[in-house]
């Protein structure tokens, strides 16, 4: 399990002082459904998850399951593959792809989709479309402007990203500079798989930026 520090208030960006909160125990999931979860789900190691994150690609069956396993809220982006969401989302779990959050004292904001010019595929993006994405979520902060926890599926440019289809957006990195997430999980890239490695784990100017892809267990 991986430890994020808190921040303290006087490091936030533009927001009101908020109560001191207890540490919150964070399954992240994204693009590869965890055979040990589907088949040989044990309580014991997700015991004390109170938030779930899924980063996109996954089934909705996949997601609708983690509910009803692990007693906490699931909050879910939308990757590339996961257009059928629309016509069936995952059950009991809350869309944040465009939206700003509060939960258990956390603001969380997402951004779905990836990089692309597929017209068939409104989960691909220009960088120009993603840029308008960013500005219209940032205005929806009104005054404050902080947030702990942002979740897309592609990563930002440079930071774990990839080439051509996998590469990250540029316009991502305004969320870094100008809301100083504590936390920003991604998926998009099949890297990590593992809960233990820390393959896809980066850090820049104190935001703790992950690769979700299989799971990973967090605490905030």
């Amino acid at each position: 399990m991986f430890f994020v520090p808190k921040r303290h208030n006087a490091d936030r960006s533009g927001g009101a002082d908020r109560p001191e909160r207890p540490p919150i125990r964070i399954l992240a999931v994204s693009d590869m459904e965890s055979k040990f979860i589907w088949e040989h789900f044990d309580p014991e190691v997700f015991r004390g998850v109170n938030l779930m994150i899924s980063c996109g690609d996954l089934k909705a069956s996949y997601l609708s399951y983690l509910v009803t396993m692990i007693p906490a809220p699931l909050f879910y982006v939308h990757g590339n593959h996961d257009n059928d969401y629309e016509r069936k989302p995952p059950l009991g779990c809350q869309c944040v792809d465009g939206t700003v959050v509060e939960y258990k004292g956390l603001r969380i904001a997402g951004l779905g989709g990836c990089l692309g010019t597929d017209p068939t595929n409104p989960q691909q993006f220009s960088e120009a479309q993603m840029l308008k994405r960013v500005k219209r979520l940032q205005s929806d902060m009104k005054r404050d402007k902080s947030l702990d926890i942002f979740i897309s599926h592609a990563p930002a440019q440079g930071i774990g990203d990839g080439h051509g289809f996998h590469e990250g957006f540029e316009s991502f990195r305004l969320i870094h500079e100008q809301n100083r997430p504590s936390l920003h999980l991604f998926g998009h890239l099949h890297t990590s798989g593992s809960p233990a490695t820390k393959t896809g784990i980066f850090e820049e100017n104190g935001i703790r930026i992950i690769n979700c892809a299989g799971y990973r267990i967090l605490e905030l």
